[in-house]
């Protein structure tokens, strides 16, 4: 084979093994373990996704200090205490709209007195390198003579970065699907805020999902998983021992 052609080839198998930055979805709790409905996640409790530590929670006060902790909500489940993230489609609770079950998943975040106005959802940063970026998702805002609104900003410290406002909730587009809000080549990132805009008084729903957070890896969003290491190596190794082996056969050939 063409030593080229075998570089080529080596090439496309590594990259073939190249995964994006992850994703906390939310289907286990930051230390691994199934999450159950309604339970609460602590102030100190960290997902970290690729060298990047992140914890949720609320502050109703809005004095910048976290006061009240952030609830995982399984998708579908009836709560008698009407302990819900959000009314779906026909007035299904916690149900995704048709054909965005999956995205969903089985469980989300949601603030823990539901329909109740929770001052701003505030996900915080620990990171080694900058964070350049973010992404996520916000499901089911939606409204009628009252509407849902929501302003999300990325802060460095006390500054602010860059803020995305969500759609007006004023039809029903939004009704059990997500709003997805993404932050891209900011200086770093330490901290995300989430604040209702709308003008709902009462009836608020915080739905929160597929979080993202985004590290800068020598200005990549990708990762490589140790495999496409491995391969990369061998064929560097490999390619040095065909040259080699060539360079012997003409040597004697000649």
């Amino acid at each position: 084979m063409n030593i080229k052609r075998l570089t080529c080839y080596l090439m496309i198998l590594s990259t073939s093994f190249v995964v994006n930055a992850g994703l906390i979805d939310f289907e286990k709790t930051a230390f691994g373990g199934e999450p159950v409905d309604n339970d609460t996640i602590e102030f100190s409790d960290a997902f970290i996704v690729d060298g990047v530590t992140v914890r949720f929670g609320f502050d109703v006060n809005f004095d910048g200090i976290l006061d009240t902790k952030a609830v995982f909500e399984e998708a579908g489940n009836i709560d008698t205490n009407n302990d819900t993230g959000f009314w779906g489609i026909k007035s299904a609770k916690d149900v995704a709209a048709p054909g965005y079950t999956q995205l969903l998943g089985d469980f989300f975040l949601r603030q823990s007195d539901p329909y109740k106005p929770f001052g701003v959802f505030s996900i915080l940063y620990d990171a080694d390198i900058p964070v350049t970026g973010a992404s996520g998702e916000i499901w089911d805002i939606d409204g009628g003579n009252k509407t849902e609104q929501f302003l999300v900003q990325a802060y460095n410290g006390s500054t602010l970065l860059d803020s995305i406002l969500s759609p007006l909730g004023n039809d029903n587009s939004l009704n059990g699907k997500p709003w997805s809000f993404g932050f891209n080549g900011l200086t770093d990132i330490t901290q995300i805020n989430i604040t209702f805009t709308g003008s709902k008084k009462k009836g608020i729903g915080l739905a929160f999902n597929n979080f993202s957070p985004i590290a800068n890896v020598s200005n990549s969003t990708k990762v490589y998983e140790p495999s496409t290491l491995i391969i990369f190596t061998f064929g560097v190794v490999f390619l040095v021992l065909l040259k080699k082996i060539k360079t012997r056969i003409n040597v004697e050939s000649s």
